[in-house]
């Protein structure tokens, strides 16, 4: 057998580099798509201003401070400073306030052309109507987004699990091929030096 017949060939080692580069991109999609996803299923609002919005679900909702977003044909870049607002929630059907409170929950996001963080968060018992109205407290300030959304926490949570899941597999992956490589050629060296050893020997 001839050294430069060694099986498996040396480009095992260059697909176990390919591997783990699909493994970074992988990471880098679930990353990108995850967070873009849950920009998606935000709904925005300008403020000040007094706005109707459907609430789909029961549970905690947390609103976001846009300070660079896009809505309805108008690009907003706005100070990274949280503006003093006073946000006040009203759920149609009964005509009960609801409480909003500072979010206990530090979410930040950018992708694109929107950049977000948590400023409130408020509890909602069943899906409906709910009529959000946001103003300046006793001052006036510049028309700004917000952006009111579910689950953020748990969506971010999520991509991260998937996107460190599809690293972790392709070094895992990218490993074993190297480690597989470098046993077989070993191997076969071996055999090949035995053999030249018997023909010198002979």
């Amino acid at each position: 057998m001839n050294r430069n017949d060694v099986s498996p060939a040396v480009w095992h080692y260059g697909l176990a580099v390919l591997v783990i580069v699909i493994g970074f991109a992988a990471f880098a999609g679930f990353m990108y798509q995850g967070i873009s996803n849950m920009q998606n299923d935000l709904l925005q609002m300008k403020a000040p201003s007094t706005a109707e919005l459907n609430l789909s679900e029961a549970g905690e909702y947390t609103i976001f401070y846009e300070n660079k977003s896009y809505l309805n044909g108008t690009i907003y870049n706005t100070d990274e400073e949280i503006p003093n607002l006073h946000v006040s929630l009203k759920e149609m059907a009964t005509g009960n306030d609801l409480a909003v409170h500072a979010s206990s929950e530090s979410l930040t996001y950018s992708i694109g052309d929107r950049s977000g963080r948590s400023i409130m968060a408020f509890e909602v018992a069943r899906p409906g109507i709910y009529q959000v109205n946001a103003s300046y407290s006793g001052s006036e300030g510049p028309q700004v987004v917000l952006a009111i959304g579910k689950g953020m926490a748990e969506g971010m949570l999520s991509s991260i699990i998937f996107s460190i899941a599809a690293l972790v597999l392709s070094i895992a992956i990218a490993a074993a091929i190297v480690y597989t490589t470098y046993r077989k050629r070993k191997k076969a060296f071996s055999k090949i030096v035995e053999e030249e050893s018997m023909i010198r020997g002979g």
